[in-house]
């Protein structure tokens, strides 16, 4: 199973093809994937579950989690329904018409009595676990009534007044109760602001509290810290529910507020261009990446705003891109439906607050298809924004020092590679290896953990015989001088003091990183390693190549397979570099290599190199590299006499030209988290 765009319109979408036509029939292939799971039209849309250890409900959810299951299924298959209704109501589903299961359906879902009831607010707290006080029915009414309005004259406009009662007082009982203190306030307020929308009711000061609350997130650069971290959630939550709040209720009823959220809307868009790829693509990072293509979505809903500054030729280009990225691809669907990982099935990324039916939020990006056919979105020729013009030999950084996050479009590779910050976390935390990273590349997804030394695109220190150790925080020091500064901190807890720490500067050249890392390990002996990408075995057992190469002092190992090339250079610091093969890591296959440097210490406060400088460049060709393009760092000067990097700044003089200084003093006080 997997999308074909049939008579691609290579005028106005020179780059994919896509239509708004392709988008609906689009949405008609979903529909039909998640439709051959049904046994009939009275039941729900629900998907066959492969995956029964982490994604709920289990044998030990809450028993509300088994109707939660039910309603994401179906508030989250209508966000891909309702669009396509709109503009094609009379559509069918493998043989059931769509328009008459969902008004049905819905209805029922909200009918005490009915076989298909989801429960209320009541209910649901009368068989809630102690302690379990908000639901993700919450969650749900949201996109039902994302939904409704939608499609409204194909199926709310066709509820009599009394069943229109019915589902406005069901979904009133979520919208006043109990919610989360993050991105979950937007969906009692899209709640509460669909139903004043329809002559119901509402506590203002309510609705007010909840948007002042939204808006005291904001961190800067059209970015919002969800609770205590930042991630896609920005663009796919705040940077969609906003805006729909904005046309429904804000700016009416809350026009301070309703400027602030356009204002930031269009912050978003401005920075968030940096962080796709030459293809439009969307890089796996933090959780929820199995929502894959709806990081696009304020793409979308930017021209749901009275005042937008995203380019529409860019904005479809960009969410038609991402997804094909992930419909055109047959290893994405099981059964019929989106997996529970990026491409397949992937166990480490999966979060137990989702389901089987939670993926079908990629419809985020549809709320496009709202838009008339001669609306600017539909009508501009696709542009790729910042690649237009950006040749092989260049690279363009983005800095946004609001959420910590540095993102670069490569001109060699086509890929997009961004590092991040502000990420503090347990140790031992399942989230570290979504967030705690080098760096995250639309090219090499993050790999999983496995607690064995040496991990992909994070240090690992190893004590003696003890457990190998990533890093738990990362903080953001900011730019200086073309170089982006960090730090992360081994087992951090409550204190600084006496923890190992890496102090981390990196610059991009035009195919990938150069890093230059300064350790503080104050005890020994230990070992401490770094990682590159790891890179896939294909499924059709395609061999991967390591080469060696050297110049002088300086060593590379170069991984290869057919299209795909990834290095790690070594220049100082390193003692060496070795290659391993992992299983069960990678989202791309089921087993995958990985290179990285090392060093050792025998001792306390053994006196020795303390910077360590090393490149990992990628490649999507089979183009051989020369020894100027493998060793972009042409000599390295230090302050000290020994060459260890122990104090004072680094010089590097680049092949490309440049001479790049990188100065850890006073890094200490610009850390921030």
């Amino acid at each position: 199973m997997k999308f074909t765009v049939q008579n691609p319109d290579l005028q106005g979408s020179p780059y994919t093809g896509m239509t708004r036509e392709h988008w609906l029939d689009a949405c008609e292939f979903l529909l039909e994937g998640i439709f051959s799971n049904l046994s009939g039209k009275e039941e729900m849309p629900m998907s066959r579950r492969v995956e029964f250890q982490v994604s709920y409900p289990t044998k030990d959810s809450s028993p509300t989690k088994a109707y939660a299951e039910k309603f994401e299924g179906l508030a989250r298959s209508f966000l891909i329904a309702a669009p396509l209704l709109r503009n094609r109501p009379d559509c069918v589903a493998a043989g059931i018409p769509v328009a008459g299961y969902y008004k049905d359906l819905i209805l029922g879902a909200v009918t005490p009595g009915h076989k298909q009831y989801l429960l209320g607010w009541k209910e649901l707290t009368e068989i809630a676990r102690e302690g379990e006080r908000s639901f993700q029915h919450t969650c749900e009414c949201a996109s039902l009534v994302i939904g409704l309005d939608q499609c409204r004259e194909v199926i709310w406009d066709k509820y009599t007044q009394e069943e229109r009662q019915r589902i406005g007082e069901y979904l009133m009982g979520f919208g006043i109760q109990r919610t989360e203190s993050h991105n979950w306030r937007l969906f009692n307020m899209l709640i509460l602001g669909f139903l004043s929308m329809e002559g119901w009711e509402i506590d203002e000061g309510l609705m007010r509290e909840h948007a002042q609350n939204i808006l005291s997130y904001y961190a800067g650069d059209g970015w919002y810290r969800d609770g205590h971290r930042f991630d896609y959630y920005t663009p796919w939550a705040f940077q969609v529910y906003g805006p729909i709040w904005n046309v429904w209720y804000g700016y009416e009823k809350e026009p301070w507020m309703a400027a602030k959220i356009e204002q930031y809307a269009n912050d978003m868009t401005d920075s968030f261009s940096s962080m796709f790829d030459r293809e439009g693509h969307v890089t796996l990072w933090a959780r929820s990446g199995l929502y894959r293509n709806a990081a696009t979505s304020p793409y979308a809903s930017a021209f749901l705003l009275k005042h937008t500054k995203a380019d529409p030729g860019y904005s479809r280009w960009v969410n038609s891109g991402a997804l094909l990225q992930f419909i055109t691809r047959e290893d994405v669907f099981v059964n019929g439906v989106p997996s529970l990982g990026f491409y397949g099935q992937f166990l480490p990324m999966v979060q137990g607050y989702s389901c089987a039916e939670s993926p079908y939020w990629i419809a985020n990006t549809m709320v496009a298809l709202t838009y008339p056919k001669d609306h600017p979105f539909w009508t501009a020729r696709e542009n790729r924004g910042p690649w237009e013009g950006l040749g092989e030999t260049e690279f363009r950084e983005t800095v946004m020092d609001g959420p910590g996050i540095v993102a670069a479009s490569l001109g060699g590779n086509g890929a997009c590679e961004f590092r991040t910050a502000k990420g503090m976390f347990e140790p031992g935390n399942e989230y570290i290896p979504y967030y705690v990273r080098l760096g995250f590349h639309s090219q090499f997804p993050w790999e999983a953990f496995d607690h064995k030394g040496a991990e992909a695109m994070q240090y690992c220190l190893t004590y003696g015989d003890g457990q190998a150790m990533t890093p738990n925080i990362i903080l953001y020091g900011g730019m200086k001088d073309g170089v982006l500064y960090r730090k992360e901190y081994f087992d951090f807890r409550y204190n600084f003091q006496g923890k190992a720490s890496i102090a981390l500067a990196d610059f991009p050249v035009t195919e990938g990183m150069v890093r230059v890392d300064k350790m503080r390990v104050p005890e020994g002996p230990f070992e401490l390693t770094m990682g590159a990408y790891g890179m896939a075995e294909d499924e059709d057992g395609t061999e991967i190549q390591v080469e060696e190469f050297s110049k002088g002092s300086d060593r590379a190992l170069v991984l290869k397979k057919p299209g795909c090339q990834l290095a790690l250079t070594i220049y100082g610091g390193w003692e060496s570099l070795a290659v391993k093969r992992r299983e069960g890591v990678n989202p791309l296959g089921k087993a995958s290599f990985l290179i990285y440097g090392k060093l050792k210490r025998d001792r306390d406060y053994e006196y020795g190199p303390c910077v360590m400088i090393a490149s990992v460049l990628t490649r999507s060709d089979d183009r051989p590299w020369s020894q100027e393009e493998l060793f972009p760092v042409e000599r390295v000067t230090y302050t000290d006499e020994d060459g260890y990097g122990a104090y004072g700044p680094v010089t590097l003089h680049m092949r490309d030209g440049r001479v790049m200084t990188v100065d850890y003093e006073g890094l200490e006080g610009r850390l921030c988290v």
